[in-house]
Order: C-alpha cells, then sequence, then structure tokens
C-alpha cells in the first residue's frame, strides 16, 4: 500500500499507532519529506503512543495531506486491497475478507443500501460473490449434479476477481 492508502487505512480505525513510524518510512520511500515525517519515520514503535500520533498529525500537515473521512477512507482502503488482489499479493479471498471486515464494515454503509446490501457502493455483487464461496465452501452437500462444489467455488473466485476490478474502477474517485 502506498503512503496515502496507509492514511485511509489509519483512518478506517485498522493501523495501530507503533505502525505509524512505518507509514513514515513508506512516505520517505516514495519520496515525500517534511521535517515530522523523517522524525515520525526515525522513531521506535515503543515510544509513546500520543508523541508517534503528534508527528504523524504534524506530517500530514506539513504535507498539505488531509485525513480523508471515515466513508471515503473505507473506499479507498478497500480499493488499496484490490491492488495488492492484482498485484498476486494477496489472495482474491483473503483480500475481499479483509474489504469486507476491515474496510467497507469501518463505515456504516449498511445503513445507506437500498435494495441490497452494499449497493450505495456498488458491492452488492461482489459481497454476493464472497457470500457464495463461503456457503460453498461449508456446503454439506454437492450444490449441483454437473459440476462440484469445488468446481463452483473455483468459478466464483474468477467472478469476485473481475467484480473486484470493476468494483475498483468505478470507486476509483471515493464516491
Amino acid at each position: 500500500m502506498n503512503f496515502r492508502q496507509q492514511i485511509a487505512k489509519y483512518a478506517t480505525g485498522n493501523v495501530t499507532f507503533d505502525q505509524l513510524p512505518e507509514i513514515g518510512m513508506a512516505g520517505l520511500e516514495e519520496g515525500l519529506n517534511s521535517p515530522s515525517l523523517c522524525i515520525l519515520a526515525g522513531m521506535d514503535k515503543n515510544e509513546s503512543a500520543f508523541e508517534i500520533e503528534h508527528y504523524f498529525k504534524m506530517a500530514l500537515e506539513e504535507l498539505n495531506i488531509l485525513i480523508p473521512d471515515k466513508r471515503q477512507a473505507a473506499i479507498y482502503y478497500g480499493i488499496a486491497i484490490v491492488d495488492e488482489i492484482i498485484a498476486g499479493k494477496k489472495d482474491v479471498i483473503d483480500g475481499t475478507r479483509e474489504i469486507r471486515y476491515k474496510a467497507i464494515d469501518s463505515y456504516d454503509f449498511f445503513s445507506e443500501s437500498e435494495k441490497y446490501c452494499y449497493d450505495s457502493i456498488g458491492f452488492e455483487y461482489a459481497y454476493g460473490l464472497f457470500d457464495t464461496y463461503d456457503e460453498l465452501q461449508n456446503a454439506d452437500r454437492p450444490w449441483q449434479t454437473e459440476k462440484t462444489n469445488e468446481e463452483l467455488m473455483l468459478e466464483t473466485k474468477t467472478e469476485l476477481l473481475e467484480e473486484l476490478k470493476s468494483w475498483k474502477e468505478k470507486n476509483k474517485n471515493g464516491v
């Protein structure tokens, strides 16, 4: 994840204070530079949480980077996970699980739903495929006579990957 994506992950509550120096290091590696960012990147994770967060917020201020609101952050973080899936760094199912339970559930998108769960951000189809995969994995009998549950799981996983790519394109601006 890049620096801004990690900031979104922070805004969703999925980063602990001791991980902030690593985010500072990522910013430096991307060519960003500010006095507080340098201090943050050099801090030990055992330092006071107050001090670490202070330098993190100072670095963002010096770099003129705003922490996104929780709604936007949840989408940005989800997109960052899709990028990792596409790059082969995460399995489709494990990544979708992280999108669902850590990124998307950090904000109450469920209350925005009109017809289907997560339809306000266009994630309803990916969510359905993820749920189908989970049900197939836990099925105690075959779903079809022509295909095994394992074959159906593979098809669902492939379809889910394509849907995640589509979801990323629809939401790349965080709306």
